[in-house]
């Protein structure tokens, strides 16, 4: 086996062969560097399609998980192998790197899948280089090479749905916990913690409130008979609040159960 030089990548770029729509200086060293194209699928949001303008930029929100379609097409003969690891550029601003590989005889627009693991919004310009992708000539022809339709020609990105299962179809597994504790294991150990005394302070607080109304409801139905009328007003503004208060406690606790 032997990788193929960038002039030799360019070689087959002349000869319209292994990729089209090539950038003609997009070769160097043992590599190609493919370019973002004008589609993205964000999986995030259900694989949503997004098909932009020209003058329209790639959007990635904050823990989406996204699939990038390369500007260039793709012709991989039955006797090579492409390898794919995305750009440093890229995941040194938050975008979780990428290896992947293109089987002999694909033919299509690759999709590169990345996730934003930062807390900042990025922007990809349509045209940048996303990956490198080295070429790999195979000792014989594969056997069985590469068919299929790709999600990028079948106009959606081919989910495996039914290995997704939400909280409430699992929760009779023993290895599950409840939606919250599963939620709160995802954090690190010391946000948990403050979490939690968030939590028992705002019960405590919610129990004294209800206390002091109900207290403060008694002292003034006590005096009720030498009080103007309009105290009642008062008292039933209380009791509400009093009401209020201790459904809060009752949220509170069961939140914690």
């Amino acid at each position: 086996m032997t990788t193929l030089s960038d002039s030799e990548i360019s070689s087959e770029i002349r000869a319209q062969r292994l990729i089209h729509n090539a950038d003609p200086n997009g070769a160097a060293g043992a590599c190609y560097e493919l370019r973002m194209g004008n589609i993205y699928y964000d999986l995030t949001e259900a694989g949503k399609r997004f098909a932009l303008a020209p003058d329209e930029t790639v959007l990635i929100k904050p823990g989406h998980r996204i699939v990038l379609i390369t500007a260039e097409e793709l012709d991989i003969p039955a006797d090579i192998l492409v390898r794919v690891v995305s750009k440093g550029s890229l995941f040194s601003v938050g975008l979780s790197p990428v290896a992947t590989y293109a089987d002999p005889g694909f033919s299509g627009n690759l999709g590169i899948v990345t996730q934003n693991t930062s807390d900042k919004y990025i922007e990809i310009i349509q045209g940048e280089p996303i990956a490198k992708a080295d070429f790999t000539r195979l000792g014989s022809a594969a056997a069985k090479p590469y068919r299929g339709q790709h999600g990028f020609q079948a106009g959606i990105w081919p989910l495996k749905a039914h290995l997704q299962k939400t909280h409430a179809e699992i929760l009779g597994d023993p290895r599950v916990l409840s939606e919250k504790d599963e939620a709160l294991a995802l954090l690190p150990a010391a946000t948990r913690t403050v979490i939690r005394r968030l939590e028992t302070t705002q019960l405590w607080t919610s129990i004294a409130l209800g206390l002091a109304v109900i207290i403060n409801a008694g002292i003034l139905f006590s005096f009720s008979g030498r009080l103007a009328e309009g105290i009642y007003g008062v008292v039933i503004n209380l009791i509400s609040s009093g009401i209020l208060a201790l459904l809060s406690i009752v949220g509170q606790i069961r939140r914690r159960i």
